[in-house]
């Protein structure tokens, strides 16, 4: 069995990207976009990296740092811009049910009671027994 290719990284070329799409998102202002990378290939070509295009997605944000219409700000908020998809081993798209089981840790003893106990009712002061 040969071994899996690796994750994307920033250093990796259009032509090396081994998915159909690109993801590009931004945690702070919520702009997304999904490309597909023949159109990405047909405007920067093939040897484009994906550090360089996400570096072109934050420029193009409000709180990206080389925004030239907002003041440096040391603790300002900044853009949140990245690819979801760098570093993750698996493909993007992938439903769940094909990825397969998860161990989870802990055991039979860890489980919740199937019925709740039954609670016990105080009684109060001068209550008359029933």
């Amino acid at each position: 069995m040969s071994n899996p290719a690796p994750p994307p990284t920033a250093e990796t070329s259009l032509r090396e990207y081994p998915y159909v799409v690109i993801r590009f998102r931004c945690t702070v202002c919520e702009r997304a976009a999904d490309v597909r990378l023949a159109v990405l290939a047909a405007r920067f070509g093939p040897n484009a990296t994906l550090g360089r295009l996400v570096s072109m997605f934050v420029g193009g944000c409000w709180w990206s740092p080389h925004n030239p219409a907002r003041k440096p700000q040391k603790y300002g908020m900044k853009c949140g811009g990245h690819c979801p998809d760098l570093f993750r081993p698996g493909p993007p798209d992938l439903p769940p049910s094909m990825t397969g089981l998860t161990l989870i840790e802990g055991g039979k003893g860890d489980m919740l009671p199937a019925e709740p106990k039954p609670v016990e009712r105080r009684r109060r002061v001068g209550d008359a027994d029933v």
